[in-house]
């Protein structure tokens, strides 16, 4: 029966961490991702439970039956956390859209409405859990009163691994599955069991309805002396400062575990469970010995003394845990399995440095409430002690995360927690010294000593190398070299650890909790008159320059300007270029970010000094609520969407927001990484916009990088590129290579008109379904890329071009702007039309078009025909790539004009004169004769006779149907040529995006 109620406090406790996770993700969503928001909402938790649980503890001796009570607390947080959604969506929706919007002029009010309303949300709900540790508690007390001390830590314990359970089931599971709002179903339904199962019981059994007291036989127990009303004062400080030492080391640890784990959500709910499970083994090894010491107030000390000691003596592991991760990342292969591996050893990794500090810990709450309980405070201690506990938790959270942390840094927060810890242990054996009643008090002065030893001597020899936390092993496991990096700037902020590292070739690297946010060459660090060696863009430059360049040009009038995201502040620089803009507000949510981006002042000048920057230190949405007007640009450019918080910025909901901030024709920009992602997690990116926004385009700003440039028009306005002739514009790029018109065009890769048959299937990322901050960090640990992004418009057949009717000339610039694939094809297309005597060094890409190009040439138009014409049109598709790439629906005529010539001179045969018709009216987008010419060529091919890549024929042909406005045609082609293409149906993108096509035409 006993073990039965714990199990049931132990489903109550899983059920209350799946609250507190997933409603801080809902009121972030109302109140902001910044430092203070997040506090002030674990504040209003907190202290809730802290009143649910005092109130409760002051009242429950005069309760009849307690675990009837217990059970409809139970009941009554299972109904509010059903209605939770529901009423938080109806809540949110009449703040933004009428609430905040008529307090833009007084942001006091705004602020006070929104914490008001954060606070109703949670704060009943709060409540409600604080009283159910107290209810359950005198509930089983006056039932089983013999040994109150292993009653309370099996309590304590059982909560606590139920709570270290429930916040991996819903992380890991359960939001994947169901999503917020079916997770918060889940957890009302275990409070829906707990509750029914507690009646079952109490109705089982006949339960005494009497306030409970130590029985006879423990009253006799041999113990130390009673209490006084000081020393009862005493635990309850104890009680409180223990909770500040432990938010500090719970604040501390999950900053340091970032650096080595990542900061992603599920590397935050691995640290949460450790700090949890640590407690709950604590609880439940002082169960057995609880009652049994003759002097527990001593027992209190030495356990707070060992606490402080064990997290300083954990420091040296930490610092080896980045040597451990970098291990791991080579031990586990790429693949599910050794994801599942590698997230096992990180939370092995948390355990090491969390678990003895807060093993002890555990052990605290139920030794402090024992002892209360005993001497006389009965159930009332039991609700004092928690309050006491959770009140100190509230100021520790405050203390810690918005004072301490950015004054102290992550180590010496660690060590102010642990002399904390060292110094409420002094005091207790102080006390114990002076009511002992044997000889053991003697060896007190001798374990002081050596936890203070430990504490000083952790603080004193422990150095935290500041380029192996910058490192970012977490991502590549690779371990800075001595000397590899020179650190310019680093500071723990409130919501990141931020640094900025020089290498040895000049590069300046900006990183966030160790992953690189942005950098920037030594070349372009030099003023810009300085720059006289004229280059292409590459690495993280190229998208800092492109995208802020490609979203004004769309709208170059642009008068008001946002950028969400500091960065190098290179964005802000370059739109500040403008001679239109008369405001432009940054919007970053860490101050600190914004000092180490003086590191790149040569590049980011005028959003330090031009007067018509701002920069404001909020949360994005926040912001917005409270702006009191309209945009006409918003480029959205914060960090990965697999960081903690940021996938929020990615969501349907957030875009259905920034519509509304838009002044009419105004244009908003996201930012999106192809690296360590995979085509789906991109589609629901884009699934979300197309919600929002009826039209978008979509353009490459490097290898790896893409920019969606949106609108609530119905068509995305014509960019301007002679915005790059703007004289603040020009002063900075004048060393940049092919800075042309023509160059920036050809990075665009799609537009909806291309991509929303299939991305109407595709779930969008949502607040409340968050697809990428679920499986961003699989993706990242996978290592996999967004390769069909990256290869739409690649070297086959322009499926994107061709459908939206994009055409581009043929390059005449054999200078590359951009390492952007495109770019690369069009300027090696260039120079081997154009200058096919240059002999200046070329890249192996190059000198292969070459090869092949002489090859051809040489059985082309040599005197004889080709031993093999198989042979001869395969490489014919080959050279035409290489002629066409990058110039969808352009077609070179003097080349054809040779080849049709040779055809006829040579009399080629039937299949290889198709083939030369095929690829020249595809090259100049004839679809007329593309689809008939491609009919009979895939007849051929299912008859066996193949004369090129059935990739290319297959989209070729298909798309011809579809611009003709055949759709039975196209996905007959299309089903015959599946057994033969070489690219998945379900993996590959081009064919994803044709098998929409065709369905929608249906």
């Amino acid at each position: 029966m006993l073990f039965a109620l714990y199990a049931l406090f132990f489903l109550s406790g899983a059920a209350g961490l799946m609250y507190e996770s997933i409603w801080t993700r809902y009121l972030a969503l109302l109140v902001g991702h910044s430092a203070y928001a997040q506090i002030l909402v674990l504040t209003i938790f907190l202290g809730g439970m802290a009143v649910g649980s005092f109130i409760v503890g002051r009242h429950s001796e005069r309760l009849r039956n307690p675990l009837i009570w217990y059970a409809v607390v139970e009941a009554a947080v299972g109904l509010l956390g059903l209605l939770f959604h529901p009423v938080f969506r109806a809540v949110s929706a009449a703040a933004y859209d009428s609430l905040f919007p008529a307090l833009v002029a007084s942001p006091g009010a705004q602020s006070a409405v929104k914490w008001l309303l954060a606070a109703s949300l949670i704060l009943p709900q709060s409540i409600l859990l604080g009283a159910t540790f107290p209810l359950i508690s005198a509930g089983i007390l006056r039932r089983w009163t013999s040994r109150p001390g292993a009653v309370l830590s099996w309590l304590y314990a059982s909560n606590s691994l139920g709570a270290a359970v429930g916040v991996l089931l819903a992380g890991f599971y359960l939001v994947s599955r169901f999503d917020f709002p079916g997770t918060l179903a889940f957890a009302a339904a275990l409070n829906f069991a707990a509750a029914a199962i507690t009646l079952a019981l109490v109705r089982q059994r006949k339960w005494s309805l009497q306030s409970g007291a130590p029985s006879a036989g423990e009253a006799a127990r041999p113990t130390a002396p009673a209490l006084g009303s000081d020393t009862r004062w005493l635990l309850l400080g104890a009680a409180f400062g223990t909770a500040v030492a432990s938010f500090a080391y719970e604040i501390a640890w999950i900053r340091m575990l970032s650096l080595v784990l990542g900061s992603a959500t599920h590397s935050f709910e691995l640290m949460l469970s450790a700090f949890i499970l640590g407690l709950g083994l604590g609880a439940l090894w002082v169960s057995r010995r609880a009652d049994l010491w003759p002097d527990p107030v001593r027992a209190l000390g030495l356990v707070q003394c060992a606490m402080g000691a064990l997290a300083v003596a954990t420091l040296p592991l930490y610092m080896a845990s980045f040597h451990w991760i970098s291990t791991l990342i080579d031990v586990f292969a790429k693949t599910s399995a050794g994801y599942t591996g590698f997230t096992i050893a990180r939370y092995g990794i948390c355990l090491v440095v969390m678990l003895p500090a807060t093993f002890c810990a555990g052990m605290t709450l139920p030794l402090i409430t024992r002892i209360l309980y005993h001497d006389g405070a009965h159930e009332g201690a039991i609700g004092e002690v928690y309050a006491a506990n959770t009140a100190g938790s509230i100021v520790g959270v405050q203390l810690a995360g918005l004072v301490l942390l950015p004054l102290l840094g992550v180590k010496f927060l660690v060590v102010a927690g642990a002399a904390l810890d060292v110094a409420i242990g002094l005091v207790l054996l102080s006390a114990a010294i002076r009511r002992a009643v044997t000889r053991q008090a003697q060896e007190v002065p001798t374990l002081l000593f050596a936890s203070i030893l430990v504490v000083v001597l952790g603080a004193s020899t422990v150095s935290f190398d500041r380029s192996l936390l910058a490192s970012g092993v977490y991502r590549f496991g690779g371990l800075p070299a001595p000397g590899e990096f020179t650190m310019i700037f680093y500071q723990d902020g409130r919501t990141s650890s931020v640094s900025v590292r020089r290498t040895s070739d000049g590069y300046r690297v900006l990183s966030t909790n160790g992953k690189p946010d942005a950098s920037v060459p030594a070349e372009w660090l030099a003023p810009p008159a300085a720059r006289t060696k004229r280059r292409s863009l590459v690495d993280d430059v190229s998208t800092q320059i492109l995208l802020p360049l490609i979203a004004i040009a769309h709208v170059p009038e642009a008068k008001s300007a946002a950028v969400i995201g500091q960065g190098s502040g290179m964005t802000s620089h370059f739109l500040l270029g403008s001679p239109t803009l008369r405001q432009l507000a940054t919007i970053e949510i860490e101050p600190e970010m914004i000092r180490a981006s003086r590191a790149f002042r040569p590049v980011n000048h005028r959003v330090f000094s031009d007067s018509r920057s701002r920069f404001v230190v909020d949360d994005a949405r926040s912001y917005f609520a409270g702006a009191g007007h309209r945009f006409d640009l918003i480029v959205s450019e914060p960090s990965n969407p697999w960081v903690s918080g940021v996938a929020g910025l990615f969501t349907t909901e957030f875009y259905a927001r920034i519509k509304q901030y838009l002044a009419p024709r105004g244009v908003f920009a996201q930012w999106m990484h192809l690296y360590e992602m995979n085509d789906s997690l991109v589609l629901s990116m884009l699934a979300a916009v197309q919600q929002n926004f009826p039209a978008y385009d979509v353009y490459l700003t490097d290898d790896t990088d893409i920019v969606v440039i949106a609108t609530t028009a119905a068509k995305v306005p014509a960019p301007d590129w002679r915005i790059t002739e703007w004289p603040m514009v020009v002063e900075d790029l004048r060393s940049v290579t092919s800075l042309t018109p023509a160059s920036l065009a050809a990075l665009h890769l799609a537009d909806a008109k291309v991509l929303s048959p299939l991305v109407a299937t595709v779930r969008p990322n949502s607040d409340f379904a968050p697809v990428l901050d679920l499986n961003g960090e699989r993706a990242r640990y996978l290592l996999t890329d967004a390769k069909g992004f990256e290869n739409l418009n690649g070297s086959s057949f322009d499926i994107a071009g061709a459908l939206s009717g994009r055409r581009m000339p043929l390059a005449t610039d054999a200078e590359v702007l951009a390492n952007v694939p495109p770019l690369k094809m069009r300027a090696r297309s260039a120079r081997m039309r154009l200058f096919p005597t240059d002999t200046t060094p070329a890249d192996s890409a190059y000198r292969a078009m070459a090869l092949r190009r002489r090859s051809f040439d040489a059985m082309t138009f040599g005197r004889v025909s080709p031993p093999d014409w198989h042979r001869w049109v395969s490489l014919l598709l080959e050279v035409d790539r290489d002629v066409h790439g990058g110039s969808s629906g352009s077609m070179d005529t003097a080349l054809y004009r040779r080849i049709d010539d040779f055809a006829d001179g040579a009399n080629a045969p039937e299949g290889a004169r198709q083939s030369v018709e095929f690829l020249k009216a595809a090259d100049g987008w004839d679809f007329d004769v593309v689809q008939r010419v491609g009919d009979e060529l895939i007849r051929k091919v299912i008859k066996g006779e193949r004369w090129f890549s059935p990739d290319y024929l297959r989209d070729a042909t298909v798309v011809a149907h579809l611009r003709n406005g055949d759709p039975t045609g196209a996905r007959k082609a299309f089903d015959a040529m599946r057994p033969l293409v070489s690219r998945n149906a379900v993996a590959d993108l081009r064919t994803r995006v044709l098998r929409a096509y065709i369905a929608r035409e249906r």
